[in-house]
């Protein structure tokens, strides 16, 4: 069977993407290494710019009492901390059960799954003008290809991707109990990373930190001592980790985490998400990247497959989208990423952002975008 659009990778993006395809009429078969439900590393804040979109292709989201999140807190070592409201703010929800609502709602509009699959390389039939997907379990035919395989792909290319510089970070994330106020996003720094915590589903909350792999080498690769000596320096997470009750007690943890320039097209497939090019954790969107990026794709390929645009229109269209929407997000958050590792660097914007607040508020704003549910073509 030739199917219309494969698309490797079953995480939010290409989740996403299949639901929305599907209820255009297409046919959509998903590639996915694992199997779900499953838990990742993820700060599990989305802004409120995706929203009417992800209600739009899951209508069960709305049966859960998921936290808004309208507020901002940043601190570092020492005394400093600055709050602010968030003009356009977002909610919590963990990654378990948005792709386990996702996952439910992909199969009920019949889109296929190949789970436990990997993909190994991408072929082209020029005569018949259509893709061939090489996996351990079969080949995989269709018109369109589209990827969404994340941060790291065994399908990446040496010519798509410039690595920006050779600093690698690693994420560690917990589920816990804690009594706080879930109308705050909150960014904790500390030497050599940041922690962020977010309310999400059943008054729980995920408390996600990044740090250079250089300071868990220096904790003699303990996680609870690179706490102790590093984290613990900021006195608010001191203050967190003693009091909160941590529902998953083992961490989970994710390495080699590092942040390329992309190109959102090859010669066989359309990126979308962090396959397209990912944002710093510091800025806290890239679950909205990932969503927004896949309904301006199902847009896009339906726009194609209406013979309303041509192949070239097609990729035309999407690089112009991708680079409108998201190039100076990403960038902007790397250099975030960047000065969140020295508390002097954050103490001193802290300080900034306090005399003019109006700095910050211009930060925040760059960092997201305004509400979508049905993009229009970059013009």
């Amino acid at each position: 069977m030739k199917y219309d659009v494969a698309i490797i990778g079953g995480g939010l993006a290409g989740l996403s993407l299949s639901i929305d395809l599907k209820k255009r009429g297409y046919s959509v078969i998903v590639i996915e290494k694992s199997n779900y439900p499953r838990h990742k590393v993820c700060g599990e804040y989305i802004s409120m710019e995706s929203h009417d979109y992800l209600q739009s292709i899951c209508a069960d989201l709305s049966m859960f009492d998921l936290p808004i999140i309208n507020n901002f807190k940043l601190t570092s070592t020492g005394n400093q901390e600055y709050q602010t409201s968030l003009d356009l703010g977002g909610f919590g929800i963990s990654r378990y059960l948005l792709e386990e609502l996702l996952y439910t709602e992909a199969k009920k509009n019949d889109v296929i799954f190949k789970l436990k699959c990997k993909a190994f390389n991408i072929h082209c039939n020029k005569k018949e003008e259509y893709y061939i997907v090489k996996t351990n379990s079969g080949d995989v035919n269709a018109s369109l290809i589209c990827n969404s395989t994340g941060r790291k792909s065994n399908l990446e290319t040496k010519e798509r991707e410039k690595q920006l510089n050779g600093t690698n970070y690693i994420g560690i994330k917990y589920h816990v109990r804690l009594q706080r106020d879930n109308s705050f996003v909150e960014i904790h720094n500390f030497p050599g990373g940041y922690c962020g915590l977010s309310g999400i589903e059943e008054d729980k909350t995920c408390l996600c930190y990044i740090v250079n792999s250089k300071k868990l080498n220096n904790a003699r690769n303990s996680i609870p001592e690179l706490e102790k000596v590093y984290l613990f320096q900021n006195r608010h997470l001191k203050k967190l980790f003693n009091k909160a009750e941590f529902i998953i007690k083992e961490p989970l943890t994710i390495s080699g985490i590092d942040f390329k320039i992309k190109e959102s097209v090859s010669d066989s497939a359309f990126f979308l998400g962090d396959s397209a090019g990912s944002i710093a954790p510091v800025t806290g969107n890239g679950m909205s990247n990932a969503l927004r990026s896949a309904s301006a794709l199902a847009s896009m390929i339906d726009s194609y497959f209406s013979k309303t645009i041509t192949k070239k229109q097609l990729v035309d269209n999407y690089k112009r989208f991708w680079n409108n929407e998201f190039s100076t997000r990403l960038k902007l958050s790397r250099h975030f990423q960047k000065l969140s590792e020295y508390p002097l660097l954050t103490n001193l914007s802290i300080g900034l952002f306090k005399s003019f607040p109006f700095l910050a508020k211009s930060i925040i704003r760059r960092t997201h975008g305004t509400s979508f549910f049905e993009p229009k073509l970059p013009k």
